[in-house]
């Protein structure tokens, strides 16, 4: 009986920390609705994804039917609820094919400030920060 008790009261206490560092976390994130790149950064990103993205994914990030589409409904219904950072790191890992990692971590930043601008995000004062965990704290999320 005496080792269920602090169990119990430190199953509590592991409870509490935890339900701490989600809150503590929503209360650090944005959403991508309050301007997290700037016009220049998504204009950047617009060029280098010409150059490196539209041959897959189209001009008009439409997709076609081996690449998906980076604009629209098909866009938020797979991103939506996860954070810039989630995409950063996929795209950076997987984009372009063959040739991952290829424009470094400012050129997907930039490029996806290009693909936020497509969807209709405003921009913002501050372009898309790759420091640190700055992009897992926004979220991209439907109005």
């Amino acid at each position: 009986m005496s080792l269920r008790m602090p169990m119990t009261g430190m199953g509590c206490l592991v409870l509490a920390l935890a339900s701490s560092t989600t809150a503590d976390a929503a209360d650090n994130s944005t959403s991508v609705w309050q301007g997290v790149y700037t016009k220049a950064q998504a204009a950047r990103g617009q060029a280098i994804y010409f150059a490196a993205c539209a041959s897959c994914h189209g001009a008009a990030l439409q997709g076609d039917s081996d690449a998906p589409d980076l604009a629209g409904d098909s866009f938020l219904k797979r991103w939506t609820d996860r954070s810039v950072g989630t995409l950063f790191a996929f795209t950076a890992s997987q984009m372009p094919v063959g040739r991952p990692g290829s424009l470094g971590a400012q050129g997907y930043a930039e490029v996806i400030a290009h693909i936020l601008a497509t969807n209709g995000f405003p921009d913002g004062q501050q372009e898309l920060l790759v420091a640190g965990s700055a992009l897992d704290r926004i979220l991209i999320d439907r109005k």
